[in-house]
């Protein structure tokens, strides 16, 4: 289960609408994740995205487009094969 965090401060509710799969995906998420807690997936949604919006600025402050989705998806396959694969060690050179 993923750590929860706590929010600091006063609270907000909103009103959103999805479709009925949707809704199912986000519930079982929530429940898997986060113990039921929809609010808590919600706020991990919103800075997983900030952060993917950080990212993406930087990369254009210097000069490169963003990876698009199917590029993201075979990124991180290909590190998690490099994380996967036992690690080859480099002799030191006296």
């Amino acid at each position: 289960m993923a750590k929860s965090a706590k929010r600091k401060g006063a609270t907000t509710t909103f009103s959103v609408s999805v479709d009925s799969e949707t809704k199912k995906i986000l519930r079982k998420l929530a429940d898997d994740a986060y113990g039921g807690n929809l609010s808590a997936l919600v706020t991990e949604v919103a800075r997983d995205a900030a952060r993917r919006q950080a990212a993406a600025e930087l990369l254009r402050m210097n000069g490169l487009e963003p990876m698009g989705f199917a590029e993201t998806l075979a990124f991180e396959k290909e590190i998690e094969a490099e994380l996967a694969s036992p690690s080859k060690r480099k002799r030191k050179v006296a």
